[in-house]
């Protein structure tokens, strides 16, 4: 059965002054469709969200619609609160914060998706909707994103990638790419892409250096056949060349002409560029002094307050050396607090041999005057070369690293800060919500180190995935008391 098409963008290009971020041949998107859109920050994700809605007129080409847009901005606003239905707010958990003059982040948005659900025949094109939601919002959000029957979105959630979207498309030097299923499934055919390629670009590195020797050798045979043989006289060689019915010289021609067209093959051959792979070098461990005690922190009858509310109420706990573990429970239930009891070795035992390094969000220990390296130098105990490959690994390029901290983005900032950490002396990491400010991209860079990381990790995150992936525990904070999650 044909699906009717919505959305058409052809020949789109966008520019902002002289840089182009944008420059593809069509975009098609068919009724029934929920594409999450991907890639790096800068990409051009947001723009081509806005083209496609309406928002936003491209520099050239042409966008046609068969559908209502509703576009779902990242950082709305609060001026038609009253045009929301009631009850949409209601199943939002928002229906009296509608008549509030003021409310939170998370509300504001739980408000501005109900009017979009209110709008059940629109098609979605939403912007980050997971901003400022916590693991229930998200949770519930993606109850009700089943529900509608297209849209685009884009999010740095990929659990709402993996159990919304039926395509993805990456975003990519101003290309789009397009591939079939959910995010875990555009991994997969990106890492088949990927072996693919590096196929291609192994067959015709072999097959241009075969033809480089057949090319030489026949240079090589030429000028042996064009010289005239040792110990014989001019004459014997010209009657040889007789009887062979051929001269020497037109023998040599006839290879060098030979030559010529393997050179040619070379020339013509479809290059097949190298694809590019990640460095994979990491720190030396031991060089941290760790400590070997087989529990590094450890909690006793811990009791916390904020003026009469009750954080903890005679709490244990106790933390594994080497363990990565995760601290999970709702908004305000205590979490960063704890962070903050261990990281200040408050009314919590940490072993003495701890060196605690913590990624604070304010990424307090950066010098905003010094470049990304100068800043990676200052507290590096491995080798400069290791330190460039740690950067590296974090999607932080040769030119960032000669960048002022103070002209990094927030997503920048908190690569540089996790750099330094990995390269520094601390053998204790503690990460409160690591996967704020990053895209896609990073929070799967951080992943990885994070996995090989050879200390001890307690970390918070409202990424269900990054949590997944990263803790070997988890410790659930609930009714003030921390009980194994």
């Amino acid at each position: 059965m044909a699906r009717n098409i919505l959305i058409k963008a052809e020949n789109i290009i966008h520019s902002y002054g002289e840089q182009t971020v944008l420059d593809f041949d069509r975009f098609t998107l068919y009724e029934g469709e929920k594409v999450g859109l991907v890639g790096v920050n800068g990409a051009g994700k947001s723009t081509i969200l806005k083209i496609l809605a309406g928002e936003l007129e491209p520099t050239s080409g042409k966008v046609t619609r068969q559908c209502t847009p509703f576009y779902f901005e990242q950082f709305g606003t609060d001026s038609d609160y009253y045009d929301t239905d009631y009850a949409e707010a209601g199943r939002m958990g928002v229906g009296e914060q509608i008549w509030q003059e003021n409310v939170s982040g998370g509300e504001d948005t739980r408000i501005r998706l109900a009017q979009l659900f209110s709008s059940p025949h629109a098609v979605a094109f939403l912007d980050e909707p997971t901003s400022n939601l916590d693991y229930e919002g998200v949770e519930m959000l993606k109850k009700r994103l089943k529900e509608l029957d297209t849209m685009v979105i884009i999010s740095h959630d990929r659990s709402v990638l993996n159990e919304v979207c039926n395509r993805i498309v990456e975003i990519s030097f101003g290309q789009l790419h397009s591939f079939t299923g959910n995010y875990d499934e555009y991994v997969v055919q990106k890492e088949e892409l990927f072996k693919s390629q590096q196929a291609e670009y192994e067959n015709y590195q072999a097959e241009k250096k075969r033809l480089q020797s057949v090319y030489v050798e026949k240079k090589a045979k030429a000028k042996t056949v064009e010289k005239k043989p040792k110990n014989i006289s001019a004459s014997e060689a010209k009657t040889r060349a007789l009887c062979g019915n051929r001269k020497p010289e037109d023998k040599a021609r006839g290879i060098e002409k030979s030559a010529t067209n393997v050179l040619k093959r070379i020339e013509h051959m479809e290059v097949k560029e190298k694809p590019k792979e990640e460095p994979t070098a990491r720190p030396d461990f031991r060089l941290t002094n760790p400590p070997r005690n087989p529990i590094v922190i450890r909690g006793e009858h811990i009791s916390f307050s904020y003026d009469d509310h009750v954080i903890f109420d005679d709490a244990d706990f106790m933390i594994k050396n080497g363990s990565k573990v995760a601290f999970v429970g709702g908004n305000g239930a205590g979490k960063t607090t704890l962070l903050e009891l261990i990281s200040k070795r408050e009314g919590v035992y940490v072993v003495p041999g701890a060196k605690i390094g913590y990624a604070k969000q304010n990424m307090s220990q950066i010098d905003l005057d010094k470049t990304v390296l100068e800043n990676v130098k200052r507290v590096s105990i491995q080798s400069e070369s290791l330190s460039r490959i740690i950067l590296a690994r974090l999607l932080l390029s040769e030119r960032d690293m000669n960048k002022k901290a103070r002209d990094l983005s927030g997503g920048e900032r908190m690569k540089l800060s996790f750099a330094m950490l990995f390269v520094s002396d601390v053998n204790l990491l503690i990460l409160d919500e690591p996967t704020n400010y990053l895209d896609i991209p990073s929070v799967e860079a951080l992943e990885k180190l994070l996995v090989e990381y050879e200390g001890t990790l307690v970390f918070t995150s409202h990424d269900k995935m990054f949590v997944d992936r990263i803790a070997t525990e988890r410790l659930k904070i609930t009714d003030g008391k921390i009980v194994a999650g």
